[in-house]
C-alpha cells in the first residue's frame, strides 16, 4: 500500500473530509487530494502533523512496517534524537590526530587535557 493510500484509509477511519484534515494541518485541500492521489508526498513536518491528527503511528504512515494505531499505552523507548552540526575545522584537525594516534597515546593526551584545562 502507497503512503497516499494510508492517508486516505486512516483519513476516512477518523471520518474527516479532505477539507478537514487540510485545515487541521494547515495546507489546502487539493494538497491532501494530491497526497492520496499519489500526485506528490508530504513533506516530514506533515507527516508528523498527520501521524498525530489521524492517531496513526509515524512509521506506518511512512513505512506501511510496524503497528498502524496509536495506543498511548504503548510508547517507544525514550531516545534522545539530534541532529550534530558541523564541528569546526579546529575540532575535525584535532579529531583527526586523534582517531590516528594509538590506544596508549590517546589516554596520554586525554590525561593531558584534563590536567591543562
Amino acid at each position: 500500500m502507497k503512503i497516499g493510500n494510508r492517508i486516505r484509509e486512516s483519513r476516512e477511519q477518523k471520518t474527516l473530509s479532505q477539507s478537514e484534515l487540510a485545515r487541521r494541518l494547515g495546507v489546502s485541500q487539493p494538497t491532501v487530494s494530491d497526497w492520496e492521489n499519489g500526485k506528490t508526498e508530504p513533506s516530514v513536518d506533515n507527516l508528523r502533523t498527520l501521524a498525530v491528527e489521524l492517531d496513526v503511528w509515524f512509521e506506518w504512515i511512512v513505512t506501511g512496517r510496524g503497528p498502524r494505531d496509536f495506543r498511548p499505552e504503548v510508547q517507544e523507548a525514550q531516545r534522545e534524537y539530534r541532529v550534530e552540526r558541523e564541528l569546526p575545522a579546529d575540532e575535525r584537525h584535532l579529531q583527526a590526530v586523534y582517531r590516528r594516534l594509538p590506544p596508549a597515546r590517546r589516554e596520554a593526551l586525554l590525561e593531558f587535557l584534563k590536567h591543562w584545562s
